[in-house]
């Protein structure tokens, strides 16, 4: 008898528990196992900057040289995969890819057939709540001409798992862009790149650390320069300057434009101002930094140079030199995304 009643209420109290449970289960969020939804990465980012920042980004890029590599695996574009609950990717994703013709600005012609090798793209199984994975194809550069820009639209259209984003399923890419309008961009250098400077006077009255994008070009074949992505969409006229804080005014300072010149293969051999501001003298590259900008894959490149330079100021009618070092580094930024 006893045996019958312990059995007895311990039906009740899970039938109890299950009734606790599902009256607060509201839309089934506690039992819902999540879902795999898989979206293209710049699509997001350029409709929300749409929505909050403004920008205007409109397309993503694909940067790279037409003279060498003539078969590369070039980045296109980026996934992202969400599975942030129960539900995982059981063995590999699968995503199948259509393509057609891009020109938003009429000044784009369609990519030949043949020149991007457009295949399924795989993503192994991973148990990661997301997964950021870039998208490579590759280009046979022989079918495209370096006098030509090139428009391109890649749409996800099956998944063997989970769910496509119905908003960011579509990419639109831009080939042989140039911030540089004199010339088309068959650079190993031009990209977007994350920035990370600093600026440096023993005295304490200039500088600045700084972490931002900034867009690499290559002036001519023998000179780099860079320009700030965000400041020019703000139109701030000194986008191409090195800034650095002067502390004892409080004011952000546009000192001068750098030029770095380079060797063939990427040495930073000078550094010179191409603004000819005249409180800037004695630029110097500093022998201890790398100053080398290293090609290691299409998404994989880095830019790093280090001088120093005398910079005149004027602070309450007092006129002062002072020794102003600087240490820049770049590496190619996920996001290669445009005006």
């Amino acid at each position: 008898m006893k045996y019958i009643k312990i059995v007895f209420l311990l039906t009740v109290l899970a039938g109890f528990t299950s009734c606790l449970k599902s009256n607060h289960d509201v839309g089934g969020l506690l039992s819902d196992k999540g879902s795999i939804l898989t979206s293209i990465s710049e699509t997001a980012y350029v409709n929300t900057d749409a929505q909050n920042v403004g920008l205007g980004f409109d397309h993503t890029v694909a940067n790279f040289n037409f003279s060498k590599r003539p078969n590369e695996s070039v980045k296109f574009f980026t996934l992202k995969i969400s599975q942030p609950l129960q539900t995982k990717l059981s063995g590999p994703l699968v995503l199948k890819v259509s393509t057609s013709a891009y020109d938003a600005s009429g000044t784009v012609i369609l990519v030949p057939t043949g020149a991007i090798n457009v295949t399924d793209i795989t993503v192994p199984a991973s148990n990661d709540k997301l997964l950021v994975v870039p998208v490579f194809f590759t280009v046979n550069k022989t079918l495209l001409d370096p006098t030509q820009t090139y428009g391109i639209k890649f749409t996800l259209t099956a998944a063997n798992q989970g769910a496509i984003s119905s908003g960011d399923k579509s990419v639109n890419v831009i080939i042989n862009y140039s911030d540089n309008s004199a010339s088309t961009n068959t650079s190993d250098y031009e990209a977007n790149y994350t920035y990370k400077s600093s600026v440096v006077d023993a005295a304490g009255v200039i500088g600045l650390n700084n972490l931002k994008t900034m867009y690499l070009t290559q002036t001519s074949p023998t000179t780099l320069e860079y320009a700030d992505q965000y400041a020019y969409g703000f139109g701030v006229g000194n986008y191409k300057f090195l800034l650095a804080r002067n502390f004892s005014t409080g004011a952000l300072v546009a000192i001068f434009r750098p030029s770095f010149t380079i060797d063939a293969n990427g040495k930073v051999t000078g550094v010179t101002n191409a603004s000819g501001s005249a409180t800037v003298t004695n630029l110097a590259l500093d022998a201890t930094g790398i100053n080398q900008f290293v090609y290691t894959s299409n998404n994989n490149r880095t830019f790093s140079v280090k001088y120093s330079f005398t910079y005149t100021t004027t602070i309450n009618a007092v006129v002062t030199p002072r020794t102003i070092k600087v240490s820049e580094d770049f590496s190619y930024d996920p996001n290669q995304i445009y005006f």
